[in-house]
C-alpha cells in the first residue's frame, strides 16, 4: 500500500509539472495548442488490448505510462528569443533531474531538442521540443520506458523507412 501511494504521488507531481509547463508555454506563445493529443493509462490500456496479437506493438506499449503531444501554430509576433530561452531553461531543468540531451539541432531559426533518461537501448522520460520561427512549436512528453529496438521492429510492420534507428550511435 505504501508503494502504491508513493507511485501515485509521483504521478501527480509529474502531471502537475507537465500542466505547469503547458500553461507557461501557452502564456509565452499567446495561444493554446492547435493540436493536443493525450494518451493516458486508459487509452494506452485499450491500445494494448487491441494489439494483443502483435508482439512488437505490445513491447512498445508495455512501458508507456502516458504520452502528450502539443502542436502550436505560431505567427510572426512570437519572439523567437523568448522561445529559445524557454527551451534552454527546460533543457537545464531536465538535465538537473538526470535527463540527457540526446539530440540537439540549432540551425537558423530552427531548434530541436530530444531529451531522455538513457539506460542501454531503453529511453524513459522522453521530451521532444521542435521550434521553427513563424511556423510552429511542437512539445512531446512521454512518461514511461520505450526500447528503441522495439520501435524499429514496429515500424517495419508499417513499411516505414526509418533507417535512423539502425544508424543511431548513442553513448550509453
Amino acid at each position: 500500500m505504501k508503494n502504491l501511494l508513493t507511485v501515485l504521488c509521483m504521478c501527480l507531481v509529474s502531471l502537475s509539472v507537465w500542466a505547469d509547463d503547458l500553461k507557461e508555454l501557452e502564456k509565452m506563445l499567446g495561444t493554446e495548442a492547435n493540436v493536443k493529443i493525450t494518451l493516458g493509462p486508459g487509452v494506452l490500456g485499450m491500445a494494448k488490448m487491441f494489439t494483443k496479437n502483435d508482439d512488437d506493438a505490445q513491447a512498445v506499449l508495455s512501458g508507456l505510462k502516458d504520452l502528450s503531444i502539443n502542436v502550436f501554430e505560431l505567427n510572426n509576433g512570437v519572439d523567437a528569443d523568448d522561445i529559445g530561452d524557454w527551451m534552454s531553461d527546460k533543457v537545464r531543468s531536465l538535465a538537473k533531474n538526470g535527463v540527457e540531451e540526446i539530440v540537439k539541432v540549432v540551425e537558423g531559426d530552427e531548434r530541436v531538442h530530444i531529451m531522455a533518461k538513457v539506460n542501454g537501448m531503453v529511453l524513459s522520460d522522453l521530451s521532444i521540443m521542435v521550434f521553427e520561427a513563424g511556423d510552429e512549436f511542437v512539445y512531446i512528453k512521454m512518461n514511461g520506458e520505450i526500447d528503441v529496438a522495439h520501435v524499429n521492429d514496429l515500424t517495419e510492420n508499417f513499411n516505414l523507412d526509418i533507417d535512423a534507428f539502425e544508424s543511431i550511435s548513442l553513448n550509453f
